[in-house]
């Protein structure tokens, strides 16, 4: 039997390709006849840069940037030299996990690190560039990356608007004669996996505004706040820019990228798919465990394990997923989904020994298989 793992990463506790290896090591244990392809997911969030590195002989390249809340520390992007490519996510820079929970604030949290890896990255030669914008701590439109790559963004009467949230509603006026034609010229793929629009119930305030730390009294202030800058890009670009599908995503980062750069998105774990081959490798299998660190009702919404059981869905090719923690609201998208949780445990114990959880459920799994095919 040929077995597609193409799992996430379980953030926190396995990289995708240290999830793909624990279960291929899982079901060897079970069958040493298991043929095991291992294509290791993401979808424009965490891990994406690892996996793109890895699979297309890339490397990673250390950079000095500003956090969120513009204190230096030691950042990175990935580059891939055969093709003049950047893998830039924005989490490396300007990401929640670089905060703690008193930190998060979206009136000012910045993008402006976002920026600096982009301008590194031109630096070294590439002419393209991959942004996953997951995972932010951002709700300021990209005025951070546009600051730091050369922008000048101006109030009324010419003056500098502030950075953060708190900026959005002082722009009235966007100039790029500064910017250098590096950027300009660089092809910009934005990788996400969210369709929420810019504004409204299922705007980037809205919907990701509380996780970001934004409180009852800000969340008005940054919807106007974005209202304000989309009209200013619109009138400046002659662009339609408010209703696109995704502009919500990572405080509507998009946004700017498409209206004033070489920018186009694209869906991430479409992406992926594309570059690594996947879907040609899903055709010669005959099962395909995938997972993530959580399988539950965001993992419907364009995460890798439900883009990867969508396909193989087409081609009646079965689908088993595994998952740190596991909610029945996705068990339509799976034939199966297990937890690698084997008892009562704390989350500290299971992300601890994810790998060897995940070894032995997939040696669990391997075994039912032989079981059936040889019954």
């Amino acid at each position: 039997m040929r077995i597609l793992l193409a799992p996430n990463a379980m953030k926190g506790s396995l990289s995708a390709s240290q999830f793909a290896y624990a279960m291929e090591e899982g079901l060897l244990m079970a069958n040493k006849e298991f043929e095991c392809i291992k294509h290791p997911l993401a979808d424009g969030g965490d891990g994406t840069a690892e996996v793109l590195v890895e699979a297309l002989n890339g490397e990673f390249i250390a950079v000095e940037v500003s956090d969120p809340l513009g204190r230096k520390f030691s950042s990175r992007f990935g580059w891939i030299p055969a093709t003049k490519t950047a893998v830039i996510e924005m989490a490396d820079a300007s990401g929640l996990r670089l905060l703690a929970l008193s930190e998060l604030n979206p009136m000012i949290a910045s993008s402006y690190g976002t920026g600096e890896l982009m301008l590194e990255a031109v630096k070294m030669g590439a002419t393209k560039i991959i942004l996953g914008i997951g995972g932010s701590a951002t709700v300021e439109g990209g005025i951070g990356m546009l600051m730091s790559l050369g922008f000048d963004l101006t109030d009324i009467d010419g003056n500098e608007i502030s950075e953060g949230g708190m900026g959005l509603s002082q722009l009235a006026h966007v100039s790029s004669n500064n910017v250098p034609k590096s950027i300009l010229n660089c092809e910009i793929i934005i990788a996400s996996d969210v369709t929420n629009p810019l504004l409204g119930e299922k705007g980037a305030v809205n919907v990701y505004g509380a996780q970001k730390g934004a409180t009852p009294e800000m969340m008005p202030k940054l919807e106007v706040g974005l209202q304000n800058y989309v009209k200013v890009l619109e009138e400046i670009t002659k662009k339609e820019l408010v209703n696109i599908v995704g502009g919500g995503a990572a405080g509507g980062i998009s946004i700017p990228l498409l209206a004033l750069l070489n920018a186009r998105t694209v869906n991430g774990s479409d992406l992926i798919f594309d570059l690594l081959g996947i879907l040609e490798d899903l055709k010669k299998c005959d099962l395909v465990i995938t997972g993530e660190g959580c399988i539950d009702l965001q993992t419907c919404y364009g995460k890798g394990p439900a883009a990867i059981a969508q396909e193989a869905r087409k081609l009646g090719i079965p689908v088993i997923a595994i998952g740190g923690k596991v909610k029945s609201e996705a068990s339509y998208l799976f034939d199966g989904i297990f937890s690698i949780s084997n008892g009562p445990t704390t989350l500290e114990d299971a992300m601890e020994n994810a790998f060897e959880l995940t070894k032995q459920v997939s040696c669990q799994i391997g075994k039912v298989i032989s079981f059936s095919t040889h019954k």
